[in-house]
């Protein structure tokens, strides 16, 4: 077994370290999980104003959090009617219970 909350707090502070380290405006404040039989499952989003900072930010995510277990990373562009474009970067960390 290993400590759900350390594992979540670690990614909410190495997200944020990410965003700050390219300059992005977005703060994470928290991320979902999930449990499943054998499996806790934590699941993230940012927001990624520059899309140069895109391809960097998704490949900083995997090498930051690839050791807690399979992990994976989608990005979407959003526009907004009223506010700045943005790409919703999401992540998705699959954990064995055992490690």
């Amino acid at each position: 077994m290993f400590d759900k909350d350390a594992i979540k707090k670690e990614i909410i502070e190495g997200s944020n370290i990410i965003l700050k380290r390219y300059d992005e405006n977005d703060v994470v404040e928290s991320i979902s999980v999930m449990n499943t039989k054998g499996h806790v499952i934590f699941l993230g989003s940012l927001r990624v104003y520059n899309e140069m900072n895109v391809k960097n930010i998704e490949k900083a995510l995997e090498n930051s959090f690839e050791d807690y277990g399979r992990i994976s990373i989608r990005s979407s562009k959003v526009t907004p009617c009223c506010s700045v474009p943005y790409f919703h970067v999401s992540f998705h960390i699959n954990v064995d219970e055992i490690i």
